[in-house]
């Protein structure tokens, strides 16, 4: 059971202010500033004691105070927060910090390429800061120093710092340290496994620093403690960095780095867990620092939704204009999703997420951007997501006793496979694609009813399904974009590979792309099934993320119904909404979301329409019959069936989104 210390409803403030500009704060006016907090139902805010410039924003005998700051702006803020019972978090950075770039050159990252700072010279580019090593001893005590400062002046609920991040920094005391733990300097992946290293024991010694100025203190250290992990490295892994972290925020901006698939992917691997989590995306159209824009109220709306009906809670990112003006547009905007959200807080706190499946994580800590993901891991959240199967990512440390189905993706490296064995026999279905679970040229897991024969020398291949397992799926021979492995079957075959007439090169090729496939089937299997396990010899995972053909989801979603006829969830709502079922003690609380995704500029996604959903059901199972189920935004009963351990429930949503509490 999670600890439930921080609140539902908060704000960062960025306040990244260049020293050019002058009259800091001049608007600034507590009972107002406070005032539009209270309105918008915010009750938490993470507000800036310096910013990446190096700009302090009270007077400090540490750094700099920004020079055309007249008074102490961050500590009116505290007293306002504090005045209307709103929790003020203290934001500071470690690695960026323009001002002390300039007075400590030597105490820039020196990168693999010999870049001092991590930032080319006359760079320009959004995002470009001066990077220091916060390996550096000296650097560390000056952040200590700060840290106590803050504290012992404002007593803040918490600190968020900020830019605790890697950069492959081969500075004298980073080569040091690696020496230290055995790692080269000169070898980029030992260089990549330090950043890892170094990130976990800044954690630790910060983490431990602050807590002994007060050890109710909330602390949070921007990190990626969300990183996908396959556990397999436990020295370097994110599950040893987040004991050092009383919450997980996953920064997740979707309309510009990050994407609408980078948060759930983040929340299905950590939400599990028992350290709160929190969605942080941002007011702004694009991300950070793009000043004169506002979120589509569409788009702000599933971002945050989204975010409660998987167990998160919401942080929106804003930035302060310098005059310390709150822009009260937006916080009207804000307010009313804010509203919404508070309305329904007694039925969030303490939910538990209600799940069937499990993922196996295909990487390793540092092996993919955290803020990207993996595209296998990409490919099977979309499968699943559309398909309306809960589930979460787990790594090789996971318990697997509350899952009926386990999934393998191509690509996933096992440890002991001593607890699938043990998921098998208890009754649990495996569901494996491609290279999934190979080691040293066999499949691990005994269950798997396939032989490993090698990979196979096409570019293409195609697969044919047997119409009688796949009525859906249309009679003919399908690419397979990416070729996948050849096997041996040990179990009964429902689908078989047929070859390419030869592979595409710059000598032999036919037409415009791959070449087409033979009119005879090779003979070989690529869907395999026993009564444990079906095992598919193509990466569908992959493939569906790159190319999104929607075969490739059809054939997993038999493959899955073949394994588990009586699913957690049942449904004929459009891919398009999506599903989340969690359990408050007795209660099951269902969130659906209807929202359209759509491409509207060249650069990113964003959200403007709902999608209306009428004359639907979803049913599920429960261990009993239900006694009402509720909308709760209208506080409405409404009827249901209940037969054969199912309550059925009939959908209509014409507002975007809709939650359902089944007493």
């Amino acid at each position: 059971m999670r600890r439930e210390k921080i609140p539902y409803r908060q704000i960062h403030l960025d306040f990244h202010t260049s020293p050019y500009i002058g009259e800091i704060g001049e608007d600034f006016v507590r009972e107002e500033f406070a005032g539009i907090l209270t309105k918008a139902h915010v009750n938490s805010i993470n507000l800036f004691a310096k910013c990446h410039h190096g700009m302090y924003y009270y007077p400090t005998k540490i750094g700099t105070m920004h020079p055309n700051l007249g008074f102490d702006l961050f500590g009116e803020q505290v007293r306002a927060c504090r005045e209307h019972g709103i929790r003020p978090i203290a934001y500071t950075c470690a690695a960026w910090n323009e001002d002390w770039a300039d007075r400590h050159p030597e105490w820039l990252v020196v990168d693999t390429d010999g870049l001092l700072g991590h930032k080319k010279p006359f760079d320009r580019s959004f995002g470009a800061w001066r990077s220091l090593c916060y390996n550096n001893p000296e650097y560390q005590e000056l952040l200590k120093e700060e840290m106590k400062e803050i504290y012992d002046n404002y007593h803040p609920d918490g600190f968020w710092i900020d830019i605790i991040q890697g950069q492959d920094c081969i500075c004298p005391h980073c080569s040091r340290d690696m020496k230290e733990h055995g790692l080269d300097p000169k070898n980029i992946r030992d260089v990549k496994i330090f950043n890892k290293i170094s990130e976990t024991e800044f954690c630790k010694e910060f983490y431990s620093y602050l807590k002994g100025l007060d050890s109710k203190l909330c602390v949070y250290f921007n990190s990626h403690p969300y990183e996908l992990d396959n556990g397999l490295n436990e020295h370097y892994s994110s599950r040893e960095k987040r004991q050092y972290f009383d919450m997980i925020d996953i920064e997740s901006l979707p309309s510009d780095l990050w994407g609408y698939t980078h948060f759930p992917i983040a929340a299905n691997y950590v939400g599990k867990n028992e350290e709160e989590i929190c969605m942080m995306n941002g007011k702004f159209h694009t991300s950070w620092g793009d000043f004169g824009t506002i979120r589509n109220q569409n788009a702000l709306e599933y971002e945050c939704f989204r975010a409660i009906a998987s167990g998160a809670k919401v942080c929106i990112g804003d930035q302060l204009h310098p005059s310390g003006r709150l822009d009260s547009a937006v916080y009207d905007r804000i307010g009313k999703v804010y509203e919404r959200i508070e309305a329904m807080e007694p039925w969030l706190t303490g939910d538990e997420k209600v799940c069937e499946a499990a993922v196996f994580i295909t990487v390793s800590a540092g092996e993919v951007n955290p803020d990207r993901g993996g595209t296998v891991e990409e490919g099977i959240h979309r499968i699943l997501t559309e398909l309306h199967i809960p589930y979460d990512f787990v790594d090789c440390k996971d318990d697997l006793e509350k899952y009926s189905l386990l999934i393998i993706p191509e690509q996933t490296r096992l440890g002991d496979t001593g607890k699938i064995e043990s998921f098998v026999k208890r009754g649990g279905k495996l569901l494996v694609f491609a290279d999934g679970g190979l080691r040293e040229g066999e499949f691990a897991v005994p269950q798997i009813p396939a032989k490993y024969l090698g990979e196979s020398e096409f570019d293409v291949r195609y697969i044919e399904a047997d119409s009688e397992y796949f009525p859906d799926v249309p009679p003919m021979k399908h690419v397979l974009y990416s070729p996948g492995v050849r096997i041996k079957a040990m179990g009964e075959v429902l689908a078989q590979v047929t070859e390419p007439y030869f592979s595409r090169t710059d000598e032999h090729f036919c037409s415009h792309r791959q070449s087409p496939p033979k009119c005879v089937s090779t003979g070989e299997a690529a869907i395999v099934r026993n009564d444990s396990a079906v095992y598919i010899s193509a990466p569908l995972s992959s493939m569906y993320c790159e190319y999104g053909y929607s075969v490739y989801k059809e054939i997993v979603r038999r493959c899955i119904e073949l394994l588990c006829p009586r699913p957690l969830i049942e449904t004929d709502l459009s891919g398009i909404s999506e599903v989340y079922l969690r359990k408050n003690g007795e209660k099951r609380i269902l969130h659906i979301l209807s929202y359209v995704i759509t491409r509207k500029a060249k650069r990113l996604d964003t959200i403007e329409e709902k999608f209306n959903e009428c004359n639907k059901y979803i049913k599920f199972k429960m261990e009993r019959r239900p006694e009402k189920v509720t909308l709760l935004a209208e506080n409405k009963e409404i009827s249901f069936q209940w037969e054969d351990g199912y309550v059925r429930i009939p959908v209509e949503i014409q507002s975007g989104y809709s939650a359902h509490v089944i007493d």
